[in-house]
């Protein structure tokens, strides 16, 4: 650093001794090299230490990853060259100022020049040359798909691609899309959808173009358009390397592959549907959402549902059952409960379809219906394997539901999830599937209903008026509210992020009775009222009073199950 002594500060901070230092300093006459890169060059410590001894002196915060906290609309500021130039990278806009990345915060003519670009202030977030020139490669040498496909049409001219197996060898389709624009293509999609942290890629041809969507925070965003002769090559390069048959357009098809790189490590799910325009490909980011955090007490509960699931969890035998609609968590859910009690001295097996994740300590079983591996002989079969703690992916039929059951009154702790509205309504549905009410009774201990509900952007949250008609539809009374008004961190939508909200039914001896004798929805409701067992709309009143969310989103949730 140019005025700051380097070396006097590692030796306060207590990075190097003296002698470290001093041998430092010797080799420095000798390269003519900045000091930091010689202490590097030796061994002595890594970036990472020096850089993080300087944020602490300068009290400044230090990044580690910085590409996956830029925000990629912050980075149109900064002309790449200049990037380049001073080696630093534009990560987001707060509060009015410009957060930069850089190694160098004394690089005084650096802050002055951005700031002149921006018109803003500046404030400086240290992170090493290493991470930094990662993310400068990776943000500035994305090219948008426009950009893309006219390295394309440049390649084949005529880009429109009809598959025939009659007319034309499969090795030469697989060679024509295999080449590096279509494949650069590809490949930019999945890397900014795992950047933007979507969960889904919608690619949906329509009579003139092709429309790109990213499932983001539970909406699809439109993310980029382009012309219709591009469609064929994209969606026959998705389905090659997702083992589809590419011959095939006239029926749905399934596959995955994963992809592996310096930068993401995520495995992708792969749907295809015929439509009168071509074929709509949906992939799903299995693994990919870096904002979670398998542990139930980062998972945003509330104190009360923290405190029922934890003691489910004790419980040595019986069935935990999560509920919800597709897309609300309930596998989120099941994994940190499993985190939470995986020790050495149990036997935790799963059966799963897809494995979202993978997790030490635990035998997960992917479910597999061509090879007969289906969720009820994949835990017939684990009942075989000894285990102390079974995860059943969904509970989908009769013969699944039963199976789990009876692993459930023979001394096995089971979780699973099930489709349902609320908690009390999945009683219903099991002994709609034929299961006996007894076993119902005997064997489920705790029905968890789940939602993810959108949270207001705080960095743009304003207080806002309940009115008469709101009120009356929540069918409750809130005493004050919150919206977002939108800005560039939410991308104008007003929201930023998602948190769970669930009721917990724990099944008492009293519901046991009402199970057996197969009582109607009305007396269990009765009986759940009788306990003030808390309901979805009691947490999302919460919410709303707290200004987590916003009322319209609370209706949008509760208007779903009721």
């Amino acid at each position: 650093m140019k005025s700051l002594p380097l070396g006097q500060i590692l030796l306060e901070e207590k990075v190097i001794n003296e002698q470290e230092l001093n041998q430092a300093l010797e080799q420095q006459k000798v390269s003519k090299k900045r000091l930091g890169a010689v202490i590097i060059e030796m061994g002595i410590v890594e970036e990472k230490d020096i850089m993080k001894a300087l944020a602490r002196r300068l009290k400044v915060d230090f990044l580690e990853t910085p590409l996956f906290s830029i925000d990629l609309e912050t980075v149109k500021l900064i002309p790449e060259q200049f990037a380049r130039k001073y080696r630093i990278v534009p990560l987001n806009i707060r509060e009015g100022h410009l957060n930069i990345v850089t190694s160098d915060p004394l690089d005084f003519a650096c802050l002055e020049d951005i700031s002149m670009i921006t018109s803003m202030e500046v404030h400086t977030i240290l992170s090493t040359e290493s991470e930094i020139d990662k993310a400068i490669d990776r943000v500035y040498t994305r090219r948008n798909a426009d950009e893309i496909i006219e390295d394309i049409r440049s390649e084949y001219g005529d880009i429109n691609i009809e598959i025939n197996p009659e007319q034309e060898e499969q090795a030469a389709i697989v060679e024509r899309v295999d080449s590096a624009p279509i494949v650069k293509l590809v490949n930019s999609l999945v890397q900014e959808a795992y950047q933007e942290n979507a969960s889904d890629i919608h690619i949906e041809p329509e009579e003139t173009r092709t429309r790109v969507r990213f499932r983001i925070d539970g909406d699809l965003v439109e993310h980029s358009t382009f012309s219709k002769d591009i469609h064929g090559l994209l969606t026959t390069r998705i389905k090659i390397i997702s083992g589809m048959n590419i011959a095939e357009k006239r029926v749905p098809q399934d596959g995955s592959f994963n992809i592996r790189t310096e930068y993401i490590h995520v495995d992708m799910r792969v749907s295809s549907l015929p439509t009168p325009f071509g074929e709509k490909i949906v992939m799903r980011l299995l693994g990919a959402n870096r904002a979670i955090d398998y542990d139930m007490k980062a998972l945003g509960l509330s104190a009360h549902t923290l405190g029922l699931l934890e003691k489910s969890l004790h419980i040595p035998n019986g069935i935990i059952l999560v509920t919800g609609p597709t897309g609300s968590g309930k596998t989120t859910t099941l994994y940190s409960m499993l985190s939470s009690i995986t020790k050495p001295t149990i036997n935790i097996v799963t059966v799963e379809d897809p494995i979202e994740r993978r997790f030490d300590n635990i035998t997960q079983v992917q479910v597999n219906p061509r090879a007969g591996l289906t969720f009820a002989s994949g835990l017939r079969s684990i009942l075989r394997q000894d285990p102390d703690v079974i995860m059943v992916g969904e509970i989908r039929d009769a013969e699944t539901a039963e199976i789990a059951i009876r692993a459930a009154i023979t001394g096995h702790l089971v979780l699973s999830t099930i489709h349902t509205n609320d908690a009390l309504s999945t009683i219903v549905r099991l002994t709609d599937m034929g299961v006996e009410p007894y076993l119902v009774a005997s064997s489920v201990k705790c029905v968890v209903s789940q939602r993810l509900v959108k949270k207001i952007c705080p960095h743009c949250k304003a207080k806002a008026e309940v009115s008469v008609e709101q009120g009356r539809l929540l069918q409750t009374k809130v005493n004050q509210s919150y919206v977002g008004k939108g800005c560039q961190q939410c991308k104008f939508t007003g929201y930023l992020g998602r948190q769970p909200v669930h009721e917990v039914l724990v099944v008492d001896a009293t519901f046991e009775e009402l199970i057996t004798r197969n009582a109607s929805m009305e007396e269990l409701r009765a009986h759940a009222k009788s306990r003030s067992m808390r309901m979805l709309k009691d947490e999302i009143t919460d919410l709303i009073e707290q200004g987590v969310t916003t009322i319209e989103e609370g209706l949008r949730i509760l208007y779903s199950v009721d």
